[in-house]
């Protein structure tokens, strides 16, 4: 017996409001439901962003991004990402490399410092 799928991701988060504009306005997701803009739906995923300090996730002056979210996209769209995250001046932290050397991919810091990670499939 195991779990079948991942049902939910849930990062915590210094500033969920910066947080949810990168969400939305960088990577381009839309809320999951109306009135609630710290929810998004990703395939059959859900990813929540959580204030640190609440029941779950323990308040932290100094803490960190440590999460790593990886999304697959077409080889073409990968240097649209890494020209996009450049104009809005996001941290890249590896860009990709040269077309047909795999593996192709592009990971950005967000916010919060966690890394969003684009990749090319092989």
């Amino acid at each position: 017996m195991s779990p079948e799928r991942l049902a939910r991701v849930e990062l915590a988060c210094q500033d969920p409001h910066r947080q949810r504009e990168f969400f939305a306005r960088i990577l381009g997701l839309a809320p999951a439901e109306p009135g609630n803009a710290l929810r998004f739906t990703i395939g059959e995923v859900e990813l929540v962003l959580r204030p640190r300090g609440d029941a779950l996730f323990a308040s932290a002056r100094h803490a960190e991004g440590s999460a790593l979210l990886a999304f697959p996209v077409s080889d073409a769209e990968l240097d649209r990402w890494h020209r996009r995250m450049l104009t809005a001046r996001v941290a890249v932290l590896d860009a990709p490399g040269p077309a047909g050397a795999p593996p192709r991919l592009l990971r950005v810091a967000d916010p919060e410092g966690n890394v969003i990670e684009l990749f090319a499939p092989a």
